[in-house]
């Protein structure tokens, strides 16, 4: 829902609080290509007045347009080598950038300054002073650990519900966050079969729940993270054993694959563990998994790829695993079609690798350099007798991308075609069948694509699940719908949203229903600590 977007310099979260899906909770940072330069090395406030930023750039007036209400604004951090994306809400008696409060915001006609002090976190600082036609406001951000400050460009917008309505060709037939409501973390993944959904909801662990009356569902049973503290599980997929049981399958920061006995649902029971430490000893931080033929395929974020053998899903069977050599990137996410695996490396692209042999993946390709740099999730479906890989990047700027997989084409590993919403919400996770795609979109909710024509995508159905400015949300760049599940067959949508819980959509309004309003309902809580 979501991992390492960090400040290189201190390897220290821009995620923070319960976390957020997009970057995770990860104690570890990677090694940025470039750090920034101290720019000021003394103790003492710093960055509380405009006039403590470099005004190169700024537009005297510029921001007179700007509505001092509160708002959420989304910000990418442009430092060399590493660009990375936070949030920052205003409200009446404060700020909050990326999650840690601050005094209240000096709106003026020249600067929007956020900034935020916290012992034994030091200052975060954001002062945009030039905002241009488009909406665009640009300025400076500042950081300031113990060790001396830090600057990097920044550039953002505000953050609002789209002008449209709340929803087309979708409709809400049911949501649950518990009765009563789940007190803490937040829903990230989904994976239903036989009508019982298995949530996979970060440090709540897993929750288990019976839809096959969507308007009325019903929790089965939970799993709390084996180890508490830091632990999430941030993703879910689903396998069945001999004599009719059923396992998930579920992403652990700490624990690698945690193997659940769910076949009686109100006693779900861990049974193994896949998954290979970076060393002896370590935590074992699996972020995703693809499951395809009775092998699970796992995105351990410090090794790689690891492949395993879970036909016995109770004695599970390394078969081999795939590492790049680059010493940048890596594995975010995973789809798996028969012997081809399609790897979300991050800003390494997507890496396509023969798996036939698991003991020895071969690398056929990779899709990259086209913009963005983040390669996050994609999916494989075939339109007109042609392969494609819907390909979902991450961060600000991010795109949904059309790539032709066709091997031995003459395009393949092109970028077909692309579509976006607004540079200012990211894309989240991905499913496509036939020509439709289906994207969990973060705070642009539910979108369905239709891929007849791979050059240019056409959105043809919809639905908000995230209510705009709130003081519930605003807290990480990553919030509002982020994992989804898609059933053909009886026509629904499972959506994991971050403070909603689940919802379920109908994929086309069942006589005499109306689409419901999609914001959050007044009684719901936001997730706790």
């Amino acid at each position: 829902m979501l991992r390492r977007a960090v400040e290189p310099w201190v390897g220290l979260l821009l995620c923070v609080g319960v976390g957020a899906p997009g970057c995770g909770p990860d104690e570890h940072a990677p090694v940025a290509d470039a750090a920034p330069v101290p720019v000021d090395a003394a103790p003492g406030p710093a960055y509380a007045d405009p006039a403590d930023f470099d005004r190169t750039g700024c537009v005297p007036g510029s921001l007179e347009a700007l509505s001092s209400a509160p708002g959420i604004y989304h910000v990418e951090l442009q430092f060399a080598g590493n660009a990375t994306a936070i949030a920052v809400r205003v409200d009446d008696d404060g700020v909050l950038v990326n999650g840690f409060p601050g005094g209240p915001a000096l709106q003026t006609a020249d600067d929007l300054l956020l900034r935020s002090e916290v012992p034994g976190q030091g200052v975060r600082a954001l002062d945009l002073c030039a905002l241009d036609a488009s909406g665009t406001l640009t300025g400076t951000y500042a950081r300031c650990p113990s060790s001396g400050c830090f600057t990097a460009p920044a550039r953002g917008r505000r953050v609002e519900r789209l002008a449209e309505a709340d929803a087309s060709g979708l409709s809400l037939l049911g949501e649950f966050a518990g009765a009563p409501r789940w007190s803490q973390g937040l829903s990230v993944n989904v994976r239903v079969v036989d009508e019982v959904a298995y949530l996979a909801r970060y440090q709540d662990g897993l929750r288990i729940v019976d839809v096959a009356d969507p308007a009325a569902p019903v929790e089965l049973g939970h799993l709390p993270t084996e180890f508490g503290g830091d632990e999430i599980y941030n993703d879910v997929k689903l396998v069945d054993g001999p004599a009719a049981t059923r396992y998930a399958l579920m992403a652990s920061s700490v624990a690698g694959v945690v193997v659940v006995d769910v076949t009686q649902p109100s006693t779900p029971t861990v049974v193994a563990h896949l998954g290979t430490p970076p060393s002896p000893g370590a935590t074992v931080d699996i972020h995703t998994l693809s499951v395809d033929g009775g092998r699970a395929y796992l995105a351990n974020l410090d090794t790689g790829l690891e492949i395993w053998d879970v036909t016995t899903p109770t004695a599970p069977v390394r078969l081999g695993g795939f590492a790049r050599s680059q010493p940048f990137g890596f594995l975010h996410d995973l789809f798996v079609d028969g012997d081809r695996a399609y790897l979300n490396w991050w800003d390494a692209g997507m890496v396509v690798v023969d798996v036939a042999d698991p003991a020895a993946p071969v690398e056929l390709g990779r899709f990259v350099g086209y913009g963005e740099h983040t390669s996050h999730s994609s999916w494989v479906t075939e339109v007109g007798g042609r392969r494609l890989a819907v390909h979902g990047d991450e961060q600000y700027g991010a795109h949904v991308h059309v790539v032709d997989v066709d091997e031995g084409g003459p395009t393949f590993l092109d970028d077909v075609g692309a579509w976006q919403t607004r540079p200012e919400v990211s894309v989240h996770n991905v499913m496509a069948f036939g020509d439709r795609a289906y994207l969990a979109h973060y705070q642009d909710g539910v979108r369905v694509l239709d891929l007849g024509d791979p050059a240019a995508p056409v959105q043809v159905a919809w639905f908000n699940t995230w209510p705009g400015y709130d003081r519930a949300y605003g807290e990480n760049f990553f919030e509002g719908a982020i994992g989804l599940d898609v059933d053909l067959d009886l026509g629904r949508i499972y959506v994991a949203d971050s403070h909603r819980g689940l919802l379920i959509l109908a994929l086309a309004a069942p006589s005499g229903l109306t689409a419901a309003p999609s914001a959050r309902p007044a009684d719901a809580k936001p997730p706790g600590p």
